[in-house]
């Protein structure tokens, strides 16, 4: 859950920022996939899935909250890394593993 949230978090991110950018004549399946990462339905998808998290996280131990935490983390870059190799070129090699 914690990774999901911060993959899915991260591309509403990304979705809200480039609908106002969006350019004529995108290729079917861009349009879809900024169609599917923004709007109403996937901010509350992502609202729910936050507190969702929340939610267990309150019932968590110390360690595994800890644990829970370096995942969250550890997505967060991996994520980065994710948008740098497609902002900058595939030869930005990924700096982080899960």
């Amino acid at each position: 859950l914690v990774v999901l949230v911060v993959a899915e978090w991260s591309y509403l991110s990304w979705g809200e920022r480039v609908v106002p950018l969006r350019a004529e004549g995108l290729p079917f399946y861009c349009g879809e996939w900024i169609d599917l990462h923004s709007g109403d339905y996937f901010r509350s998808v992502i609202a729910y899935l936050r507190e969702l998290l929340d939610r267990l996280g309150s019932q968590l131990s110390y360690r595994q909250k800890k644990a829970a935490r370096a995942l969250f983390l550890a997505a967060v870059e991996c994520e980065n890394d994710f948008f740098d190799m497609a902002y900058e070129g595939d030869d930005v090699g990924p700096k982080t593993e899960l």
